[in-house]
């Protein structure tokens, strides 16, 4: 039998939510969409949604005095907290949210038995990446794509933990305040240097977690470079753009310093490895062995590489 596959569009948003792996909580966009399908580190639907709260597995609290990792910005101690949810409240905010996309709450996809069995049998997991866009014009219904990441933000006497989010032509919403604020790239920039923008503190935050409740947390145990964030952010804008992300320009540096090992193509691998944001190395290698035999060429020439 000839096989053939198509894909659809499917428009949904994102919330706030907590994956608990291994007794380690991080803090992650749940991904809603308006078929009834949701995206916690695993696509399941509303049946496996129940689970996944029922099983501890997705969650809206964190308990005091553990920490909370945040992607790309820091881990956090939490020292006190009052969360709006609890897991059967959770469970009923994100079936709202479908019904607020879609009030018929028509063509709620299930996931059927035979499906889950092919898929296990075929030890598949989907967790689709969802691709973040605004409407520019409702004629043709023109958007345009954006990305981003999570930081601290001081608003209007108060401290959010925020999405920034830079599209193609360089708007920039900030999500997760009372009302998303619209902005430019061009002037983001002057957040980064006066402090309305950032990724450490002293002492102890309170903040507001928007959908999720106020905590307040203790110093991180580590944190993001606010430098490396804003360089990030130019980065995820130029690959918007289809330039190449710093990330590439340094793996295509590494490979050319591999087939021609000459101080030239070192130095070269130095400027490409260093325009990368500092907490986005580890991803330049897999799991096990990150950016350690970038950092050997750059900084330890003597050893030998590991293969």
């Amino acid at each position: 039998m000839k096989k053939i596959r198509r894909s659809k569009i499917v428009e949904g948003t994102s919330i706030p939510g907590i994956i608990c792996n291994g007794g380690q909580y991080f803090y992650i966009g749940v991904d809603i969409y308006e078929d009834g399908m949701i995206n916690c580190w695993e696509l399941v639907d509303l049946k496996g949604l129940k689970n996944k709260i029922d099983s501890n597995w997705l969650t809206p609290v964190v308990p005091p005095g553990e920490n909370l990792s945040i992607h790309g910005l820091g881990a956090f101690r939490v020292k006190e907290a009052n969360w709006r949810f609890h897991p059967d409240s959770y469970y009923e905010h994100i079936k709202q949210t479908i019904r607020v996309m879609n009030p018929e709450f028509v063509n709620i996809y299930e996931v059927s038995e035979r499906e889950q069995k092919r898929w296990e049998t075929r030890r598949v997991a989907h967790s689709p990446r969802p691709t973040d866009f605004y409407v520019k014009d409702e004629m043709f219904y023109q958007t345009v794509e954006g990305d981003g990441f999570h930081i601290f933000m001081k608003y209007e006497g108060a401290n959010y933990l925020v999405y920034l989010n830079v599209y193609q032509d360089g708007q920039v919403l900030v999500h997760d305040l009372p009302l998303d604020v619209r902005s430019h790239l061009d002037e983001v920039n002057e957040w980064f240097q006066d402090g309305t923008l950032f990724t450490t503190f002293d002492g102890a935050l309170p903040l507001s977690i928007a959908g999720l409740g106020e905590v307040t947390l203790s110093e991180p145990s580590y944190a993001a470079d606010m430098e490396e964030k804003f360089k990030e952010l130019i980065d995820i804008h130029r690959k918007l753009n289809g330039e190449k992300s710093a990330h590439e320009e340094c793996r295509d540096a590494y490979y050319l310093y591999l087939e021609n090992p000459t101080e030239f193509y070192r130095e070269h691998l130095r400027e490409k490895y260093e325009r990368v944001p500092e907490h986005e190395r580890m991803y330049l290698g897999d799991m096990d062995s990150k950016d350690w035999d970038y950092q050997r060429i750059l900084y330890r020439p003597d050893e030998k590489r590991e293969v």
